[in-house]
């Protein structure tokens, strides 16, 4: 009886407690977007000695300006029909940080188009294709988002908003400079003078998955700053594009670049070539297209614009850029690309 007793007791107990202590909730923070995989980096040759670890050291609370440009001509052939078109010089005016570190060791950084600008050239267009070229410009200022990568230059997270509305040349043109100009990646062992390294990645550019393959080479070393050769090469199996089929692509860039480890973006200046072999259905049947690129392309910040032989920059807007205030412009005063 005493057992029984004792027993009921205890039961009494715990259920008071359960009541009176109620279960806790707990807040589970957003990771945000999954860590990207790394691509493969191999050390081809480490250089001349003294070496030394290449690490990026970007001050929280850091911002920056960039001024990007780019121009591009494109030959098209189908079947007995053939053209020409391109995109005349054009500057992004784009804004990167403040800088802040992540609890992983990471750079995190805000990234913001917030102006764009054609050339001159476009004085020599009809007034139907100049609406034509601002119209497919005008997205490009409503794209922004965010980046985090590490002390050695590779990008871990990222996430950007607003880019379903640029047309699909403009996005692999971005895409291109983004992986293989704007940040240097370094490998982990350190590195002298003529150092050579490749960064191997499967990236997708417009729907489409190409290999690549960047060569970095250091031709000199001084303090905090790398003057870098850069190569690049891009192939693509053959896959689906939309409602047609992609038949062949392959692309080369050839650069070169000046990386400030204080600082996000580098100058870097290069040209791009790319042959592309499309299969589309018509109503007479299939065909083939050909299509042939070529691309400029300059990246230099706001501080250094006189130093790399640009004008003096435009003052900074209070607020972003809008599409419907007029701010894609003509200032041919502002770019370095002139390209006939």
């Amino acid at each position: 009886m005493v057992r029984i007793a004792m027993l009921a007791c205890l039961l009494v107990a715990t259920t008071s407690c359960r009541s009176k202590y109620q279960p806790q909730t707990v807040e589970v923070v957003d990771p945000g977007p999954p860590l990207r995989v790394l691509p493969t980096m191999r050390v081809l040759d480490p250089g001349m000695t003294p070496r030394v670890p290449l690490r990026y050291r970007v001050e929280p609370g850091q911002t920056e300006v960039l001024y990007l440009e780019l121009a591009r001509a494109r030959a098209m052939q189908a079947g007995d029909q053939g053209g020409q078109s391109g995109i005349p010089p054009v500057q992004l005016e784009v804004k990167m940080g403040p800088a802040s570190p992540t609890p992983q060791g990471y750079i995190h950084h805000p990234i913001q188009i917030t102006q764009v600008r054609i050339s001159e050239m476009a004085d020599q267009m009809s007034p139907a294709e100049r609406e034509r070229m601002e119209t497919m410009l005008a997205p490009l200022l409503q794209v922004q988002g965010w980046s985090e990568m590490d002390i050695q230059g590779r990008i871990r997270r990222g996430e950007f908003r607003g880019m379903e509305d640029v047309p699909p040349t403009l996005r692999t043109m971005l895409g291109n400079i983004r992986s293989a100009l704007l940040t240097v990646p370094f490998p982990d062992q350190p590195l002298g003078v003529r150092a050579r390294w490749e960064v191997e990645r499967k990236v997708q550019f417009s729907g489409v998955w190409v290999e690549q393959v960047v060569t970095y080479h250091i031709e000199k070393m001084e303090g905090e700053q790398v003057e870098l050769q850069i190569s690049a090469r891009q192939t693509a199996s053959p896959q689906s594009l939309g409602n047609a089929r992609l038949e062949a692509y392959q692309a080369s860039i050839m650069g070169s670049a000046v990386v400030r480890l204080e600082h996000f973006t580098p100058f870097s200046e290069a040209e791009a070539t790319s042959q592309m072999r499309i299969k589309s259905q018509t109503p007479t049947g299939p065909q083939l297209v050909r299509v042939e690129t070529r691309t400029i392309v300059r990246l230099y910040p706001e501080e250094a614009a006189k130093e790399f032989g640009a004008a003096e920059p435009p003052e900074q807007p209070e607020q972003p850029a809008d599409p419907e205030d007029a701010k894609v412009i003509t200032d041919p005063s502002k770019q370095k690309l002139k390209w006939q």
